[in-house]
């Protein structure tokens, strides 16, 4: 009985761990926008900057724990966004694949450059 509510459970923090993380990018990348265009308010900075720390924090303990079950190898990057274009760039098989999946489909069109390097 108690199996599947673990089972439950892990899931749950799975898929919160890995939507908060993305919200934090999406949040952090508007931003960084927002000051590329020179709108970025004080306050705006101020609030950017307590979610930019939490997305890091979130981003390290997810690339740390999560990434390296997944894409079984240990990071040589800070974050996940940092690994994801190493191996969508250089590298091979199904890692290449997977990371050139994400990267796109999750990253790059957040990125105002319209390509997340990580």
């Amino acid at each position: 009985m108690t199996a599947p509510i673990i089972a439950v459970l892990v899931l749950a923090l799975l898929t919160h761990s890995t939507l908060s993380l993305w919200t934090h990018f999406v949040a952090v990348m508007r931003l960084k926008m927002l000051r590329d265009e020179g709108t970025l308010t004080r306050w705006q900075r101020v609030f950017g900057t307590y979610v930019l720390a939490k997305g890091l924090l979130i981003d390290l303990v997810y690339h740390l724990i999560l990434g390296t079950l997944v894409l079984m190898e240990w990071p040589r990057e800070w974050t996940l966004s940092g690994r994801l274009w190493r191996l969508s760039t250089t590298g091979t098989g199904w890692r290449q694949r997977w990371a050139l999946a994400l990267r796109v489909q999750l990253l790059d069109s957040a990125d105002p450059s319209g390509l997340h390097r990580g």
